[in-house]
């Protein structure tokens, strides 16, 4: 892929984490770039979206905005600790979790995802199998993006991603390491870096300090490195239509 594409995606989205959200998308918007939201309907089996009208609201505002999609992130993300599995359910469990999902969102009336983003990004072909039967678009994993429909799919190099271990104290050794890699190895002085770069915001567990770091590495992508922000939707819009104009 010739084009520089980013993709920045602000994970966990939940009411646990409303004022941290506000804050990040604020600073996001000031970017003046497309993102994604990632929604967890009902959060660790205490957060249904459905008892917090005004998070709500804040959703609905957001997803009105033409440069913001709202993707979904599993139905529960975790449950004491226990991430969430889309990698070795039976695939009528894994459906049976998505369709709730979808039903969640369906009834507080924001827009319904086409694109699946498990949680720790591990998913299997049952998975991809039972997206397909629900008309989804898009599942992304750590290392690729599949296109469902147009049965396509990209390896790439891993989400930069600050949150290893759902902690964010224990995460803080991710600042150096992400920073390492970005400028000294995505984006090193002799060289440059084409294709899909994605990036992983996560609210309830990034240290304090990554935000900062984020918005950097966005602003360098955009001023030093030219690459165009999209939506998941965007990305799969321009697959299809290449795929078209192949045939």
């Amino acid at each position: 892929m010739e084009t520089k594409i980013a993709i920045v995606t602000i994970h966990d989205v939940n009411p646990s984490c409303t004022e941290r959200l506000e804050q990040v998308t604020d600073i996001l918007e000031g970017q003046n770039i497309s993102y994604n939201l990632s929604l967890v309907p009902f959060y660790q089996q205490k957060f249904n979206l459905m008892n917090y009208p005004t998070f709500i609201n804040q959703l609905l505002s957001l997803s009105k905005k033409q440069n913001v999609e709202i993707t979904l992130h599993g139905l529960y993300h975790e449950i004491n600790t226990v991430i969430e599995d889309f990698e070795s359910q039976p695939k009528e469990q894994e459906k049976s979790e998505i369709q709730i999902g979808l039903k969640i969102i369906e009834t507080v009336k924001l827009p319904l995802p086409t694109t699946f983003i498990p949680p720790a990004w591990r998913l299997s072909r049952e998975t991809i199998e039972a997206l397909k039967i629900l008309n989804f678009k898009i599942a992304e994993s750590r290392s690729s993006i599949e296109f469902i429909q147009a049965e396509k799919k990209y390896l790439l190099s891993p989400v930069m991603n600050w949150d290893k271990y759902g902690d964010k104290d224990k995460n803080r050794e991710m600042l150096n390491e992400n920073k390492d890699e970005f400028y000294k190895h995505l984006f090193n002085l002799d060289g440059e870096s084409f294709g899909i770069f994605r990036l992983a915001i996560h609210p309830p567990h990034d240290p304090t300090e990554a935000l900062e770091d984020q918005m950097k590495m966005i602003e360098y992508l955009k001023t030093n490195q030219n690459y165009k922000f999209i939506t998941y939707s965007q990305l799969a819009d321009n697959v299809l239509s290449n795929k078209t104009s192949n045939e």
